[in-house]
């Protein structure tokens, strides 16, 4: 890849998703395993143990049936929010790597588990690792300021 040609392409998705021309789309089984770089084992490990303590504590300090309660809010949080928790924080922070510089941008895209999309056209969108984010930028997010050349 052209390292002039994808810092441009950068710049003008930096500029597109500022405009919120530019929708992201993520996959956390590919972005939150180990060996991403987006991969957080303190996101996934230490929130229950923390909670689970923190019932056991709950136990010896108000009874069993406190513990009982405290056990089944935890059980529910861990069933339904924190994988809503963990998708979201994953996107955050892939977004936020993406748009950081064109290395970054590059790492995850090979890796896999992204998209890019026109908010206002979905049709047209780009997937990684397969698709070209230089060329959709190139495509898609031409300024539209700048004259094209015309040949003579």
């Amino acid at each position: 890849m052209n390292a002039p040609q994808s810092y441009a392409a950068h710049q003008r998705l930096r500029q597109a998703v500022a405009e919120g021309r530019i929708v992201f789309y993520t996959d956390p089984r590919l972005l939150a395993k180990p060996g991403s770089p987006l991969y957080n084992p303190i996101a996934i490990y230490v929130t229950p143990l923390v909670l689970m303590a923190a019932s056991l504590i709950l136990l010896f300090w108000a009874g069993l049936i406190a513990w009982i309660v405290a056990l089944c809010v935890i059980l529910a949080y861990q069933l339904y929010g924190a994988p809503r928790l963990l998708r979201w924080r994953i996107h955050q922070r892939a977004v936020e790597a993406l748009l950081k510089n064109p290395h970054n941008l590059q790492l995850l895209w090979t890796l896999g588990g992204l998209a890019l999309a026109l908010k206002d056209w979905p049709e047209q969108n780009c997937v990684s690792p397969k698709g070209d984010w230089v060329a959709f930028c190139d495509e898609f997010l031409a300024d539209q300021s700048e004259p094209e050349e015309t040949p003579p």
